[in-house]
């Protein structure tokens, strides 16, 4: 087992705005809502030299290094979500310690 790593990241959470009401009213739209979202952003999230550390329901768990590159691919998911109805989202970016084990972040 590898040691984990310890460094200073900014962490990036999103969430679809009524996932769960779309989810109760037509679960194969909601499902195909999240195949959309991460199709359009993952190459976003790459493009801003981003770490997809995973998805949590309709949310995404995103690490970026520098907080400049946080925030100026927070803006272009923004931009991008206006290109699919329904995806109206919500993000948050915090800096702080993490550990990266095993594919994961803890902090």
């Amino acid at each position: 087992m590898t040691e984990p790593i310890r460094k200073l990241a900014a962490i990036v959470f999103t969430d679809i705005v009524g996932y769960t009401k779309l989810t109760a009213k037509d679960q194969s739209k909601a499902s195909a809502l999240l195949k959309q979202q991460r199709e359009l952003f993952r190459p976003i999230v790459e493009s801003y030299k981003g770490m997809w550390v995973k998805e949590i329901g309709d949310g995404l768990l995103l690490t970026f290094d520098t907080v400049t590159d946080a925030v100026n691919c927070c803006i272009k998911l923004q931009e991008a979500s206006k290109q699919i109805d329904d995806l109206d989202l919500r993000i948050g970016i915090h800096l702080g310690e993490i550990l990266i084990e095993e594919n994961d972040i803890i902090g």
